[in-house]
């Protein structure tokens, strides 16, 4: 959010682009405390930030030996920090990622290393440290697309409350693809139901790795909150103010020709608030690996066509 706020020029601009925002993140999730927000009164209970939403997406670098990697934090919820260290234990959960998708591979063990599967929340603190998992991608197949969930199993301090929806984080991962990358975003965007919402063009995006063949939108630039963890929302602009559309971000498929042959958004096809993404045939639709640009166009559907990006994303550097 500091990123962001340095950006502001005064208290009524902070207020316009807080207003912005809320009028765009019709997130009931949000609304309703299910990402798990801190400093409310009643029970106290801890939850995994980025199991509020869909399956996560993390691509890896294919090399040898052990990486270690920072897969997530565990929040504290309550309306005082822990007033003692807690420890959260974590147990494998291969039936979690079949339930949420039974064409990933589950994760070979042999390319694990689970000596400490828990965190520590320390005294006065909300949030733990992360949880750092080692893996070994050798042994990998890039062309495959695997899944790995861990689940809450214990806490140190038993009157703690573990929230179904909330202890279980799932992953899909793949070795990191040749479209993956941080880009530069220019082009052109129409909201033909809403006119005050144009394109916030250019823009820096990060393109992550969603399979072996496919990319989704993350915007490092601007914070909107812990349900939107890697900035996955478009962004526009709202009368000018900086804002984005809730729920909504693409994610591009390739095909072995390097063709978009498809768009879809993140969050669902459609998102809980009826957005979803697909693509216009009409343009170019294409990477192209000389110059390392992406020549995309799409529609953001709601109730209807409702918002035309045409976009070129150009490669700046690896993320």
């Amino acid at each position: 959010m500091n990123n962001f706020i340095s950006k502001l020029k005064n208290i009524s601009f902070v207020a316009l682009a807080v207003l912005s925002f809320t009028s765009c993140l019709k997130d009931k999730g949000f609304e309703a405390g299910t990402y798990g927000l801190a400093g409310f009164s009643g029970g106290e209970f801890v939850s995994i930030g980025l199991s509020g939403r869909n399956i996560n997406s993390l691509s890896l670098e294919s090399k040898s030996g052990e990486q270690s990697i920072d897969l997530f934090q565990v929040s504290y919820e309550y309306v005082n920090p822990a007033a003692e260290d807690i420890k959260v234990t974590f147990a494998k959960d291969d039936a979690a990622v079949t339930a949420a998708d039974a064409t990933l591979t589950l994760l070979p063990a042999s390319a694990l290393n689970l000596s400490a599967p828990n965190v520590t929340i320390a005294k006065g603190k909300r949030v733990s440290g992360s949880f750092v998992l080692k893996i070994n991608t050798s042994s990998l197949d890039p062309k495959k697309a695997y899944g790995l969930a861990f689940t809450i199993a214990s806490t140190s301090k038993t009157s703690i409350a573990l929230p179904a929806n909330l202890k279980t984080v799932i992953f899909r991962i793949a070795l990191k693809n040749k479209y993956d990358g941080y880009y530069k975003v220019e082009g052109t965007m129409q909201d033909f139901v809403n006119g005050a919402l144009t394109g916030l063009y250019p823009h820096n995006t990060n393109l992550y790795t969603a399979g072996p063949d496919a990319v989704d939108y993350g915007q490092p630039t601007y914070n909107f909150g812990a349900s939107y963890p890697r900035g996955e929302i478009h962004l526009i602009n709202n009368g000018g103010a900086v804002s984005g559309y809730g729920l909504f971000a693409p994610v591009f498929k390739f095909d072995a020709n390097d063709n978009v042959i498809a768009v879809t958004n993140f969050w669902g096809q459609p998102a809980g608030n009826g957005r979803s993404a697909r693509l216009d045939a009409t343009g170019i639709n294409k990477y192209d690996p000389a110059t390392k640009t992406i020549r995309v166009k799409y529609w953001m559907v709601q109730g209807g066509d409702r918002t035309l990006f045409n976009e070129t994303f150009t490669w700046v550097r690896a993320r």
